[in-house]
């Protein structure tokens, strides 16, 4: 990951600790879902030819395909109620119009890079707003394991 694609998944972690927005696992189980559905119906075929990369391509479309999932929360006020309809468009707008989502996304990073571009734009109302301070990101490979002595396999 980038530094820019690194700020767009902050936007939308941070976005995902509102009180009415989207929760954040299930939705990225979903898009991960929507982005191999696409890769395995082709859809995705044209631009990986295009690059002459898999790998890269199912990343830049799986957050193409967040940053949809984010904005159209975001800008549509919708609420866990709505979201298996969020979903279905979601699917259908992604197999149909790739490129599209890819050329949006290549377009916010380049506004994100100039500070010109943020999911968060709107202020939130209350004491709810997430805050950056809220947010960290943990890999794998920080996580140190836990020693108990009562703690074993079974």
């Amino acid at each position: 990951m980038d530094a820019k694609t690194l700020l767009m998944a902050q936007e939308i972690f941070r976005l995902s600790h509102h009180h009415i927005q989207f929760p954040f696992c299930l939705m990225s189980v979903n898009v991960t879902r929507i982005a191999i559905q696409a890769l395995r119906e082709e859809c995705l075929s044209r631009e990986c030819n295009r690059q002459q990369k898999v790998i890269a391509v199912v990343n830049s479309f799986y957050a193409a395909t967040f940053l949809r999932l984010a904005h159209v929360w975001r800008t549509q006020q919708k609420t866990i109620s709505d979201s298996g309809f969020v979903l279905k468009d979601l699917e259908a707008l992604a197999k149909k119009s790739p490129r599209r989502l890819l050329k949006t996304l290549e377009s916010y990073l380049a506004r994100a890079s100039k500070g010109q571009a943020s999911l968060l734009a709107q202020k939130y109302p209350g004491p709810q707003a997430p805050r950056a301070s809220d947010l960290t990101f943990t890999g794998m490979c920080d996580l140190q394991p836990h020693s108990s002595e009562g703690a074993g396999l079974i």
